[in-house]
């Protein structure tokens, strides 16, 4: 009898048809019919063994079926419900057992099921859009673990259903696989539709890679063995390609033929990338996963992205049924690439195969006029070069604009919203604007066009300062297109239109848009507005260069903003001060930003710019990598003996450009500059030519380089140009010509325009006679020759040097262009020429500033709580910063033209001019040359300032900083400092510390983050400033030192001990540092001995490998022998305690408050029993309560975790006779223990105590616990801050029942709400919660909100947090806007906190915006005589909980 195992692939169910007798008939009669001696198992393919076989095979089974079904009538319990269905050609057999059935009764079944499973002579095997077979659900799922959240995935399955299976078991196996088992026979009895595909995407979701990749292989190999054809689309969704062969003649090994041609496909492939993969994903050659790779920003080059595509191409060929068809396929769509290349390989490869090769498709081919315009533009954009101008000269060799970044406008609100640990910033101002690049996201100039997950055509904007490359990235573009080698998109026709061309500006039609104009302009312009501008790519280039008229209503700007042509792509370049309007467009899709020269590019640029010869260029690079000479402040020095290395440094090119990147590393102002391309020619043309002396200022350097340009003018004239001193002292007939040449920059500046023809400077006769001395060059306009300066920066210089030297009233036209954005750079260099010393230049500088910080304010408990460790009063606010107007009211340009003129007069009346002397950086973007204006003022201002916030300080700001505080006198001084130093180093921390700006600092709040110094030389540093009085200094280290520094630590630690200002400690510590333990150690000791310091609060956390523990008796000691601290945090792991107990034998100090950490368990039982009358007690784990209040009878603030309903109980029943608690915080560890009984003590606690101000409860409780808590709020008079975490989602009668009594709450004046999913959504994956979150906050929770907002009149503080959040918008936003209005007419609110998770900020953020207009206006009107309250809308990054 053949084995029961071997008949599973369905009987008659699957292909059972009329066809099956026929078949049966033919066996029967077939002689020769050979079958295997072994059929395995898991087969999807039975072959008859014998005629005889059969028949005898189909009386047992006849028999068996029948005994089964007998079987079943007699064992199987009532309740059990069968459902057996039997469909042609499939199997759809399903049974359901209840979860109380008897389990011989699923014997009976699973044995019948693996009966009629299999097909008797040709099974095709199940198929990805087939349902799931129970027997193979359980076979193949067997290694699958976490069958919950796998089963929620499934179509159908809901939470009940897993909580319902996961209550049982059917015990005939382990309770794992039981209800495994119960799961799948749901599924398929509540969803008949299921599919395999189903399953796969289950396990995709939950991350199962390898168990869905050994089911796709299981699928594959089932639709490869059977007969008959296969859907393609089905096939190619697990990686499998099955077409009906053109001819069974085989003349080649397409494998083989397809290997030998690899390496030639590879290059190829490359210039070509994305259209081949758009192209062969396109006809179903390869998934949509390896289109996906082909996109993805890896990190990998376009070389290694086509080895992958030929290895996913070799891979799908063999699995193919037939790979000759597949090869076939695949050299279609090369010679459809039109790549010639391609196309060889192609036909090549057909011979091979014994195939003719055939010609490209002709479906998508141009019309003729179209051709011959884009040949002709192809023609001319490979004609010109790059870099247009030759003067100044070219630098770097091939480096035009240094790097790309893109910048994703949600990701850089969040940055702005987070102040988070960005390594870059935003590059926005003036020329030399920079931006710090420290993991930045860099692009290839091929990816700028790199087409978006729905493939909708680009509106991409790339900003950047002037001079910084904008053009000659354009031009870039332009030649890449015309050489083919634009890879992501393919366009037919690239416009450039240059925005400071007039008839651009002010263009009408499509058509008058070609700059170039020939006859078939007009078929061509009309050929793509018929296609609404499909296909067709402009680039605007010079945004800034519009006026305000032309940026909302000029055809350019409608194209920009898709109103017209909306199927056309667009690049449209800006100035980055003008590129605020730009971005703010909704049509935009990228922002990118031209970011220049690394410091490590500009000593290339150097290097390969002076060194005439290459081969020692690439010496000197090479030698400077390996000493990493361009990474550290020390001196170059040569230790090496080699004779060719000597030999290098003593060529006087190399040595010019080594002394040029030493100077440009002590003078990092002028390095500052060098950033932008055209400034770094600039410098180094001049550095050169004046032998070594690098210009001080921006003015100074174009001065120069004016100079030089004459200079080399004149040479060609026979002029001495050494004679030439000065631009003031040149003689009368050059004189003339340039004040000609400078009227002309001035007067077309002041009418925005850039661009002049000839007859408009023919009334100029010495500066055309002088052929404008070199500073100009001419294009082509529309057949029409014109001019325009070298860059638009000389023109601006220039027309500053007519304001300054020509003009009559230079002091009235500086005020006409005062607020002139275009005008900005032109006045800073008027600034530089006239040093601002007129008296009429005072009143830009003695207006009152407003930079102070906006802070956050604390929230109820929290506020009670920091009150108690952080005793100065202007730091109990110090939480987190809100949007202000610091970013806008910052007086950059003032900084600017001050740096300019180097007039120290100014800083001092500027400083006089901020209100409170308090500058605050947080929010401020700032490029390096601004922080060298910044460090200018701040070092002649000449006053003592109480607060400067730097905000983060990366090591080149860190840099520029210190080198520009250098005046030693005590005049400057600075009394609080809050700033954050990123990958600082002992000797930066050092410098910083040691400029007299700091030295009698008071109050120091510093952040020490991912930095290679030395912990206890760092700290050092701090505690030897001899006036300060509170320092809060948090240190985060990830590297190991082998050095003990033992006498540092033994001076730290008598440091420490001999201050007598310190009154507040707080040390945070975090990361990865064996030297840390010994340095708290250090300072622990040292406040031991202190005698003055009132506060201290201690943080350790540290990541594996653990230091070694505290040393013996360090805190114990702490405690017996300080006599000054009254409040005290400890929160250090168990694991850096040196025993599992600390023995305290006696507490000395005179604690009031005491905090110890959810971490310092040790702690806890050691310290608690030995101390008593605490004023403030915040405790990790559960204490005896009768003890806590009798050892502290006058607790005002207390914080612990509640972990049962019997402790909940006693606590609330003290707390009802209470006279002196004021704030509570309470863990509720455990859902269960909010039963009715504590609910009723709290809802009678609330109800008793009158003393109770502050309550933040916290933890695990259901949204029905609320209704105790609403009965106690309703009798409660002195409750005034209410902090509830969390209230789930979806909301239920009871919460709408507790905003309501809230509402009415005339004494609650504090509330926050945190919003969180239900724990029925547990299973769900990370994108449905954030679904079901987005779903229920914007129509339950906002809302809600809203209702209690227009209910109350008396919450003057609220906040709301939302701890799992998507960044997809509402369906409506009325709740939204409804919710804002509800904020903005309240009678008494004076702030609201919104706090989300990750980008959902950006979207409330971005609605307060466009409303916000009008919703002051509507409070205006309501409350005229009340402030406008404030909305923070913020992005958390960590769990809010």
């Amino acid at each position: 009898m053949i084995d029961v195992s071997q008949w599973r692939a369905s009987i008659g169910l699957w292909n059972y048809c009329s066809t099956t007798v026929s078949r049966l008939a033919k066996a029967y009669q077939s002689s020769s019919c050979q079958y295997p001696n072994h059929v395995d198992e898991s087969d999807t393919v039975v072959v008859i063994k014998t005629s005889s076989v059969l028949l005898t095979t189909l009386f047992h089974i006849t028999v068996l079926f029948f005994f089964m079904i007998s079987f079943c009538i007699l064992y199987l319990p009532k309740d059990t419900e069968c459902h057996c269905s039997l469909h042609h050609c499939q199997s759809t057999c399903t049974c359901f057992t209840s979860m109380n059935s008897n389990w011989h009764g699923l014997i009976v079944f699973f044995s019948l099921h693996l009966l009629l499973s299999g097909d008797v002579e040709l099974n095709p095997g199940p198929m990805i859009d087939d349902q799931p077979d129970i027997f193979l659900l359980r076979k193949w799922l067997e290694p699958l673990v976490d069958w919950q959240p796998f089963g929620l995935l499934l179509p159908g399955i809901t939470q009940q259903d897993i909580a319902m299976i996961a209550k049982s078991a059917l015990g005939i196996e382990t309770e794992h696989q039981s209800q495994k088992l119960i799961l799948y026979c749901k599924w398929i009895n509540k969803h008949p539709e299921a599919k395999w595909r189903d399953v796969l995407h289950a396990l995709t979701v939950r991350e199962e890679t390898e168990l869905a990749q050994t089911i796709k292989d299981k699928l594959h190999e089932g639709q490869c063995i059977g007969g008959g054809s296969v859907n393609v689309a089905t096939c190619n969704s697990v990686g499998v390609y099955n077409k009906e062969p053109v001819s069974d003649l085989v003349k080649g090994n397409p494998n083989d033929i397809f290997r030998s041609h690899s390496d030639k496909l590879t290059d190829a492939v490359t210039t070509n990338l994305y259209r081949l993969a758009d192209a062969l994903h396109a006809k179903g050659l390869i998934p949509l996963d390896t289109k996906r790779d082909m996109y993805s920003v890896s990190g990998d080059n376009e070389l290694k992205k086509a080895g992958k595509l030929l290895i996913t191409l070799q891979t799908l060929m063999k699995s193919s049924q037939h790979p000759e068809q597949y090869l076939i396929d695949v050299c279609h769509v090369l010679v459809n690439q039109q790549n010639q290349a391609l196309t060889d390989i192609a036909t090549s490869m057909m011979k091979q195969l014994g195939h003719e090769c055939f010609e490209a498709d002709k479906v998508n081919s141009l019309p003729h006029v179209v051709q011959q315009y884009a040949d002709t533009m192809k023609k001319q954009y490979k004609q010109q070069p790059v870099v247009s101008n030759d003067w100044p000269p070219r630098i770097g060799q091939g480096l035009f604009f240094g790097r790309l970044s893109v910048v994703d406008k949600q990701d850089l609100f969040v940055a702005q919203t987070l102040h988070q640990k960005s390594s870059w910033f935003m590059l926005k101002g003036q020329i030399d604007k920079v931006v710090e690049m420290c993991g930045s996201k860099e692009f290839n100039v091929e990816d700028i066009l790199q087409s978006n997950a729905n493939s909708s055509p680009l509106v991409v904007a790339i900003d950047g300062a002037a001079g910084i490359g904008k053009t000659t990235l354009c031009r870039k573009l332009l030649n890449m297109w015309a050489n083919g080698t634009l890879l992501h998109q393919h366009y037919d026709l690239v416009l450039y239109c240059p925005l400071r061309n007039g008839k651009i500006v002010t263009a009408k039609t499509l058509s008058d848009l070609f700059v170039c104009q020939r006859y078939e302009v007009p078929m061509v312009a009309e050929w793509f507005e018929k296609r609404n501008g499909e296909g067709l790519l402009i680039i605007f280039d010079g945004w800034d260069e519009l006026c305000e008229q032309y940026r909302h209503s000029s055809l350019a700007a409608s194209i920009i903003r898709r109103e017209q042509f909306d199927q056309c792509s667009v690049i449209v370049t800006s100035r980055s001060y003008a590129s605020s309007s730009l971005l703010e467009l909704s049509s935009l899709n990228k922002h990118f930003e031209v970011t220049g020269f690394t410091e490590k590019e500009i000593s290339i640029v150097i290097i390969k710019t002076l060194q005439n010869d290459s081969k020692l260029a690439q010496e000197l690079i090479d030698y400077h990598m390996h000493m990493n000479c361009y990474y550290n402040h020390s001196d170059h020095c040569v230790t090496s003996d080699d004779i060719g290395l000597q030999e290098m440094l003593s060529n006087k090119d190399t040595q010019l450009a080594l002394k040029l990147i030493q100077d440009l590393k002590m003078r990092s102002d002028v390095r500052s500059l060098c950033y932008v391309p055209l400034v770094l020619s600039m410098v180094i043309l001049v550095y050169s030519k004046e032998g070594g002396h690098l210009p001080a200022t921006l003015t100074e350097l174009y001065d120069n380089f004016i100079l030089q340009t004459i200079r080399r003018h004149v040479k060609r004239q026979e002029v001495d140009p050494r004679t030439l001193g000065s631009l003031s002292s040149l003689p009368s007939k050059l004189a003339k010509s340039l004040q000609e040449l400078c009227q002309i920059a001035y007067i077309n500046l002041v009418e925005a325009k850039m661009a002049f023809s000839s007859h408009q400077l023919q009334k100029y006769e010495g500066a055309v006679k002088e052929d404008f001395f070199g500073l100009m060059t001419t294009f082509i306009e529309y057949d029409e020759e014109k001019y325009q300066f070298l860059h638009l920066s000389i023109q601006e210089f220039l027309a500053a040097l007519w304001i300054a030297r020509y003009e009559k009233k230079t002091e009235e036209v500086f005020k006409d262009h005062f607020d002139d954005d275009q005008f900005q750079l032109c006045l800073r260099f008027v600034a530089g020429l006239t040093h601002l010393e007129h008296e009429s230049y005072r009143q830009y500088f003695n207006k009152q500033i407003d930079v102070q910080c906006s802070r956050a304010p604390l929230f109820g408990y929290k506020a009670t709580q920091r009150s108690w460790f952080h005793r100065s009063s202007e730091i109990k606010n110090n939480s987190g910063f809100i949007s202000s107007d610091s970013n806008r009211n910052f007086p950059s340009f003032l900084l600017q033209l001050i740096y300019e003129s180097h007039n120290a007069n100014l800083c001092q009346l500027l400083a006089e001019s901020v209100i409170g002397t308090t500058l605050c950086l947080r929010k401020v973007r700032l490029s390096l040359f601004d922080w060298l204006c910044f460090s200018y003022f701040i070092n002649n201002s000449k006053l003592t300032w109480n607060h400067l916030c730097l905000e983060e300080l990366f090591d080149q700001t860190l840099s520029v900083l210190t080198a520009g505080l250098t005046n030693k006198s005590l005049k400057t001084q600075c009394k609080r400092l809050d700033v954050k130093l990123w990958h600082p180093t002992t000797e930066s921390i050092h410098n910083f510390l040691q400029s007299s700006l700091f030295y009698n600092v008071q109050e120091c709040y510093c952040e020490l983050e991912n930095g290679q110094f030395v912990p206890c030389l760092a700290l050092l540093q701090f505690f030897s400033t001899p006036l300060l009085k509170v320092l809060h200094l948090t240190l985060h280290r990830r590297s190991l030192t082998s050095t003990s520094y033992q006498d540092e630590h033994i001076e730290l630690e008598k440091t420490i001990a001999k201050n007598s200002t310190l009154q507040e400690v707080k040390i945070s510590c975090s990361g990865r540092d064996n030297q840390i333990t010994v340095t708290i150690d250090s300072v622990i000791k040292g406040i031991s001995r202190n005698r003055s310091i009132e506060s201290f609060v201690i943080n350790i956390s540290s990541y594996p490998p653990l230091p070694p523990p505290l040393s013996n008796q360090s805190i114990e000691q702490l405690l017996k022998d300080n006599n000054t601290i009254q409040a005290l945090s400890i929160n250090i792991q168990d694991k850096l305690f040196p025993s599992s107990s600390l023995h305290i034998s006696k507490v000395n100090t005179p604690l009031t408050a005491l905090e110890i950490g959810k971490s310092t368990n040790i702690l806890m039982a050691s310290l608690i029993p030995h101390i008593k009358g605490l004023h403030c007690l915040i405790l990790p784990e559960p204490y005896p309560l009768h003890l806590l209040f009798l050892s502290h009878p006058s607790l005002r603030t207390l914080a612990l975790p509640l972990d049962t309903a019997e402790s909940a109980i006693e606590l609330f029943t003290i707390l009802q006779t209470n006279t002196t608690l004021e704030a509570l915080k309470l863990w509720v560890r455990y859902e269960n223990i909010c039963n009715s009984s504590m609910g009723t003590s709290l809802q009678d606690l609330l109800a008793e105590n009158q003393t109770l101000k502050s309550l933040e409860i916290e933890g695990y409780f259901h949204n029905s616990f609320l209704s105790f808590l609403s009965t106690g709020i309703k009798q409660n008079s002195s409750l005034q801050q209410f902090t509830l975490k969390h209230i789930r989602l979806p909301l239920n009668e009871e919460v709408l029942q507790f905003f309501s009594v809230v509402a009415g709450k005339n004494n609650l004046t504090e509330l926050e709400i945190y919003f969180k999913l239900d724990n029925e959504y547990t299973y769900c994956n990370y994108e449905e919660k954030e679904c079901f979150m987005t779903q229920l906050f914007y129509e339950q929770g906002l809302p809600a909100v809203t209702n209690l907002l227009q209910s109350s009149s008396a919450i003057k503080r609220m906040r709301i947090v939302c701890d799992s959040y998507s960044s997809s918008e509402p369906k409506s936003k009325d709740f939204v806007i409804m919710f804002y209005e509800s904020i903005f007419t309240h009678p008494s609110l004076e702030y609201i906190d919104i706090c989300t998770i990750y980008n959902a900020s950006f979207l409330l953020q971005r609605i307060l915006k466009e409303q916000i207009k009008a919703l002051v206006k509507m409070h205006q009107q309501k409350q005229p005589h009340k402030q406008v309250p404030i909305v923070n809308v913020e992005c958390i990054i960590t769990d809010v909980v």
